[in-house]
């Protein structure tokens, strides 16, 4: 009785989430924001329609697995693009910043995922499982999540040590963060766990993607664009200004380095 309470809860909130998503699409591309966070946008469509395709497929069922670990990778390359995309958005007024951050985070996100895949390499070769099995798939998801957590934590960290004025927008859109970490965390506690303790997880991780599709169309605006938010910081005041003295002039030293390379390209042509 028990477990069929909670595959209704779980079932039940698997349909508010997906009529939610939908909502959230429709709102972003009313009020005119697909295009500004357009990664996230995309994934959104997608998620919905995943959802669709899996809704009436027994979830034991081969049918229901092929769907998944064919749609699966795409969900993984989606994720990397939005936490990309929430890079840029942060240090969208520091373009020079912006540009190396981009080429960094590349080779830090594929560095961190061969790391992963490495640490992995035993339990691979270990396995029984055929090389396109579900548990296969849930290794290599386990890679791409750590890379992407550790680099949302990094952000996190440093948003709270800089005082970099962003859009109200960008700082709710920041509640990806959580959403991700908290997914990816569940995820990686029900594979090592039994069957009942899984069912209750993915209810929990239901509960908290329900939260934060609420929040999300609660909270962003046309006008959120443009009012500026600072994450409150635990330095003082002097040393934060001294911290974005010095950000300004790393960003303004890489732009002209940028502009260079830039004219030597062209005059190279």
């Amino acid at each position: 009785m028990v477990a069929l309470t909670s595959m209704s809860i779980e079932r039940s909130l698997w349909l508010g989430n997906a009529l939610l998503c939908a909502a959230l699409i429709v709102r972003l591309y009313v009020v005119k924001l697909a295009s500004t966070y357009r990664f996230f946008f995309v994934s959104l469509v997608f998620s919905l329609v995943r959802t669709g395709s899996l809704w009436p497929i027994n979830d034991r069922s081969p049918a229901y697995a092929n769907v998944w670990k064919s749609t699966e990778p795409i969900s993984w390359m989606l994720s990397t693009l939005v936490v990309l995309e929430l890079c840029s958005l942060i240090f969208k007024e520091y373009r020079g910043i912006q540009v190396l951050g981009r080429r960094t985070i590349y080779a830090s996100l594929a560095t961190s995922v061969l790391m992963s895949l490495i640490l992995l390499a035993p339990t691979w070769r270990h396995s029984n499982e055929g090389m396109l099995s579900i548990s296969r798939f849930l290794m290599v998801e386990r890679g791409v999540d750590s890379a992407l957590v550790i680099l949302l934590l990094l952000l996190l960290v440093f948003l709270a040590l800089l005082p970099i004025p962003l859009s109200r927008n960008v700082v709710i859109h920041s509640i990806y963060a959580t959403f991700f970490m908290t997914s990816s965390l569940g995820i990686f506690i029900a594979n090592v766990t039994s069957p009942q303790t899984r069912l209750v997880i993915s209810t929990c991780l239901l509960g908290v993607a329900f939260l934060c599709l609420v929040a999300w169309i609660g909270l962003l605006s046309p006008e959120g664009e443009t009012k500026v938010a600072v994450m409150p910081k635990p330095l003082p005041a002097a040393y934060e200004q001294r911290l974005v003295e010095q950000l300004s002039s790393i960003n303004a030293t890489l732009l002209r380095a940028s502009s260079k390379v830039e004219s030597a390209r062209l005059v190279g042509k």
